[in-house]
Order: structure tokens, then C-alpha cells, then sequence
């Protein structure tokens, strides 16, 4: 199983945008359960091999609510290095920062 640890901090604007989030990162595909911790989130994953589809609602989720992104980058692989890993993608600096190497 694969661990993703959201230590941003949470700022919801209401209690439909709290629901909407966890309500978004539960319905994602791979998501085993969420669980909070003191000022930390953990989210167990079924596997490090996400869906391109989970993938990318992590990535969504991650941006919308400002989430540090450079954890989403355990999950760069062979098989979706050519759009995960693309330089051109609006995550790309904040996952992969400056210096990776597809």
C-alpha cells in the first residue's frame, strides 16, 4: 500500500467546501481511507500504480486545495511518464520541481 501525508494546511471556506473535499478524495478510485492525524491527513492508497483517471483527480484535488504537490511524485512510472512527466503541464514544477528527469 502507498501513503500520501497532507501536511498543507486545511482552509475550507464552508461546510459544503469540507464535505466537498472529503466527499472528491474518497470517491477517487485507489483511495483506501482517509484519517486525520493532529495537523496531518493520511491518505492510504490501494497501490503506488494509480490510474491515470485517479491520477489526475489527485493532481485536481491536490491544486484546488492547495495541497503540497511534490508528494503526487512517487507515483511517476514508465507507463505514465509521457503526459505525468511533461514539462508543459501546469503541475509539473510543483511535483517535479526544476531539476527532474523523465
Amino acid at each position: 500500500m502507498a501513503m500520501l501525508i497532507w501536511q498543507a494546511p486545511m482552509r475550507y471556506f464552508s461546510a459544503g467546501d469540507e464535505a466537498a473535499f472529503f466527499s472528491w478524495l474518497q470517491s477517487i478510485s485507489g483511495v483506501v481511507s482517509v484519517r486525520g492525524y493532529g495537523h496531518e491527513l493520511h491518505i492510504r492508497l490501494r497501490s503506488k500504480r494509480l490510474s491515470v483517471q485517479s491520477l489526475r483527480e489527485l493532481l485536481a484535488l491536490y491544486q484546488r486545495y492547495q495541497g503540497n504537490m511534490n508528494e503526487l511524485a512517487q507515483f511517476a512510472n514508465q507507463a505514465n511518464s509521457s503526459w505525468f512527466a511533461d514539462t508543459n503541464s501546469y503541475w509539473y514544477s510543483q511535483v517535479f520541481g526544476s531539476t527532474h528527469a523523465a
